[in-house]
Order: C-alpha cells, then sequence, then structure tokens
C-alpha cells in the first residue's frame, strides 16, 4: 500500500467516485439511464449500469479449431478473438491470449494483436454478432455459387438452408429436388385422403412423373 492510498484527498476523492453511478449504460438499460448515458451522466439504477465481462464473441473459434493452425495464423484472427483468459493450472498463474497458441505454445495477455488493436478486442455483443451473421451469409453464398465441375455441371441450391448444393448441366432449369419431393409427398397424401379410386390412377402416375423428374430419371418413365 502506497503514502497515496492513505492520503485524505484522495480517500475522498475514491468514496466520491464509488458513490457515484456509472456513465455507461447497458445496452438493456431503461430510457432514462440511457439518456442520462448520452448526456455523460451517471445511470439512476445499478443494474442499468454497463459493466465489463470476459465473454467470448459468438463465433469465438473452437480449442480444436485453433490447434489445427500455427501461432502466426492463429494471431491474425479478428481483435474480437484476442481475449485475456485466466491460466490458473500454469506456474506460475498468468493471463494468456485466448486464441495465440498452438500445440505446446501460449501468448502471455496482452498478446501483440491486442495491443495493436486496443479496445476493439472487447467488441459489443451485437457487433459479433452482426459479423457472425455476415460470415453465414458469405459461406452460404459461397456455396450456392456455379463452381464448374469436371463433367460440365454446376453447382446449385435453393432457398432453403437444410437443403444440400446439387450439380446440374448448365442448361437444365429443374428447380431442387428436394423441394419437388417434399411437393408430391404432400400431394400424395391429400389424394389418399380425398379423391376417389377412378381419379387415383391419372393422379399417382403424375407424381411419379413429377418424382422421377426432380431425380433426373424421367426418360425411363413410359405412359
Amino acid at each position: 500500500m502506497s503514502v497515496s492510498d492513505l492520503d485524505p484527498f484522495w480517500l475522498q476523492a475514491r468514496a466520491e467516485f464509488l458513490a457515484k453511478g456509472s456513465t455507461h449504460a447497458d445496452p438493456s438499460a431503461c430510457g432514462t439511464c440511457r439518456g442520462n448515458a448520452e448526456a455523460g451522466e451517471p445511470v439512476d439504477h445499478e443494474g442499468c449500469a454497463q459493466r465489463a465481462t470476459l465473454l467470448h464473441a459468438p463465433d469465438h473459434p473452437h480449442y480444436e479449431i485453433l490447434a489445427g493452425f500455427s501461432l502466426e495464423e492463429n494471431a491474425k484472427l479478428p481483435a474480437r478473438f484476442h481475449v485475456p483468459v485466466f491460466d490458473d493450472c500454469g506456474v506460475p498463474n498468468s493471463w494468456l491470449c485466448a486464441v495465440c497458441q498452438e500445440e505446446g505454445v501460449v501468448t502471455g495477455w496482452p498478446c501483440a494483436t491486442a495491443t495493436k488493436y486496443g479496445t476493439q478486442v472487447f467488441t459489443p455483443q451485437h457487433t459479433a454478432e452482426t459479423a457472425q451473421k455476415r460470415q453465414a451469409a458469405e459461406l452460404a453464398a459461397y456455396r450456392a455459387l456455379e463452381l464448374g465441375d469436371i463433367d460440365g455441371r454446376v453447382s446449385a441450391s435453393c432457398g432453403n438452408p437444410e437443403h444440400p448444393t446439387w450439380l446440374r448441366a448448365t442448361d437444365d432449369t429443374r428447380g431442387c429436388p428436394w423441394c419437388s419431393i417434399a411437393e408430391a409427398t404432400q400431394r400424395l397424401a391429400f389424394l389418399q385422403s380425398t379423391e376417389p379410386d377412378t381419379a387415383k390412377a391419372a393422379t399417382l402416375y403424375e407424381i411419379e412423373m413429377g418424382l422421377r423428374f426432380a431425380a433426373g430419371t424421367q426418360d425411363e418413365v413410359t405412359a
């Protein structure tokens, strides 16, 4: 403890500071406290104050993924991943960077990336979530690209993210086979429950044609 810690002036100053509320409001704070924070004034409610939390970003890479890359590659990851983690198993205990590591090697925090980007390391959650959504959209767009295939086919996809990408000829204008099968299955279920037997044969033939068309074997069907 230094002499300044016992100085009456600093003791009073610290007490006054702690008695005041934070001038930073949490995103979920009430309107009054957000207004106070925008005006540079302390929040009225303790629960509305913004607090620092050492949480990983929503898209923080898993340890097993990090282990597959070198220390140099991990150091190039976005600043929001370079948060401190406390190592309570090492001797001595220390703060380490969450991503600047490779097999048998760890890096103390702040690492070079954290030092370079400063406060960008502690990215607001909504910003990290936006980045995560953008990356997911970019990945989906990449998967939907018409990447040439060795046999002259190209990849295609529909708007349903649960349906995989498929290959088709460049002049093939058919839609998603999985969507076609789902639609035909629904028609079949409706037919079996409503239409008379005299109409079922013709409709079943149409459904079979649709399924074979979706699967690319419509030429095998004969009337």
